[in-house]
């Protein structure tokens, strides 16, 4: 009976000390996985897309020309709508005048009716007082005040005399009496107060030019 024998694996050393097998059973059961480097494939390729059309110069202005257009159109609105305000505030500019003005009128009704019994004088009388105080009334909510001119120091930015006179009782330059009252609204001079002002006394009296009174020649000297 033959016995089997079991073949050994015989194992060599090479010259270098490394010892090899040469059992035909061993094989190599480990990979090296070995790793490939990336390659950019798409910067070698040209882009496929198809770029935004570049602007041209004409179509730039046309743009340009179509904005200017609109703002011009707009700009035109905005005016025609700004006169057509303005001339609503000024035509209407006065109505709260008029509507204070109203119960004046009614006044001078009243007076008016009243005037015609010849025997209510006195109503007549109260009627067109009344009418005085409500017209001031309205004229003085509105900004309308009477200008001091009475004894005051004569101004001439407020009082336009019409004459001197010479006066032992007050200094010269002073307004002795006042022939039409002089009235401003808010801060302007609407007509100023005409008056008569004194001077030194021993003098005599005098009446001063009006404006319509002196004339002018061609050249701008007065005769």
């Amino acid at each position: 009976m033959r016995k089997r024998k079991n073949k050994k694996a015989r194992t060599t050393k090479s010259a270098q000390g490394v010892e090899v097998s040469d059992k035909p059973d061993d094989k190599v059961t480990t990979e090296q996985a070995e790793e490939t480097p990336a390659v950019e494939v798409n910067a070698a390729k040209e882009s496929t897309e198809s770029a935004d059309p570049v602007e041209t110069p004409e179509a730039r202005i046309e743009q340009l020309e179509d904005k200017l257009a609109r703002a011009r159109a707009e700009l035109q609105n905005a005016q025609r709508r700004h006169g057509i305000e303005r001339g609503q505030a000024i035509r209407y500019a006065n109505a709260e005048v008029m509507k204070s003005l109203l119960g004046v009128i009614d006044d001078f009704e009243r007076s008016l009716a009243a005037a015609e019994d010849a025997g209510n004088l006195q109503a007549v009388v109260d009627g067109v007082r009344l009418v005085y105080e409500n017209l001031t009334k309205a004229l003085r909510d509105h900004g309308l005040t009477l200008i001091p001119a009475l004894h005051e120091p004569f101004d001439p930015e407020v009082h336009e005399a019409m004459m001197q006179q010479p006066s032992a009782d007050f200094p010269s330059g002073t307004v002795l009496n006042e022939v039409a009252k002089g009235y401003r609204l808010h801060d302007r001079v609407v007509r100023p107060s005409k008056v008569i002002v004194s001077t030194e006394p021993g003098g005599e009296e005098c009446e001063q030019p009006q404006a319509d009174d002196v004339s002018t020649t061609t050249d701008g000297e007065t005769p």
